[in-house]
């Protein structure tokens, strides 16, 4: 199963690339994963203004036709975002405008982070994802004190969110490989 791991911020100095760097050595040590880092930084996406809506599937944009063709390859996604003003990042949101059937009916979890250790964010976040038809899992893994994690500009988690990432990466896969399994039916 193909794994997404999604950085959801662009801003200078972030934090949520090196957490995501730290998901991914946690991930590709797996044997039932197969894991790419997707980060929003290297994509570019405008904010979205093409004239027709990605629910209609006729994408005519080449960098669209070309996020759409990346995203498809996924069969499961993890999040990675803090949390802004009570949100998630604008940069995310646009990321999945942009498209719709390639987010359809796969599994998604979320590492946050921020004010409520990112509690609130990712409660938005469930709710556009389910629009997209993706299948957003309860559980997520909230870092909490993130600064203190911090060492040399590394991310390195306590046992608490090794765990905690370790039961997320599992879900996906129970989740992942059930609905892959539907949507190949």
């Amino acid at each position: 199963m193909h794994l997404q791991i999604i950085v959801g911020s662009t801003r200078q100095g972030r934090r949520s690339r090196p957490v995501a760097d730290w998901a991914y050595q946690f991930a590709a040590a797996r044997t039932d994963l197969s894991v790419e880092m997707i980060d929003l930084k290297d994509w570019n996406l405008p904010m979205f203004d093409l004239p027709k809506p990605p629910a209609l599937g006729n994408y005519e944009d080449s960098l669209q036709q070309r996020w759409a063709a990346k995203i498809a390859e996924g069969d499961a996604y993890l999040f990675v975002s803090p949390e802004y003003n009570h949100g998630y990042t604008a940069v995310l949101k646009n990321a999945l405008d942009y498209l719709f059937a390639e987010w359809a009916r796969k599994p998604a979890s979320f590492i946050s982070y921020g004010g409520a250790h990112g509690a609130r964010g990712i409660e938005q976040l469930r709710l556009v994802l389910i629009e997209l038809r993706v299948a957003p899992l309860r559980d997520a893994l909230h870092i909490v004190n993130i600064v203190q994690k911090f060492s040399d500009g590394r991310f390195e988690g306590d046992e608490r969110d090794v765990r905690q990432l370790n039961h997320i990466l599992d879900d996906i896969v129970w989740w992942g490989e059930a609905l892959k399994a539907a949507r190949n039916a």
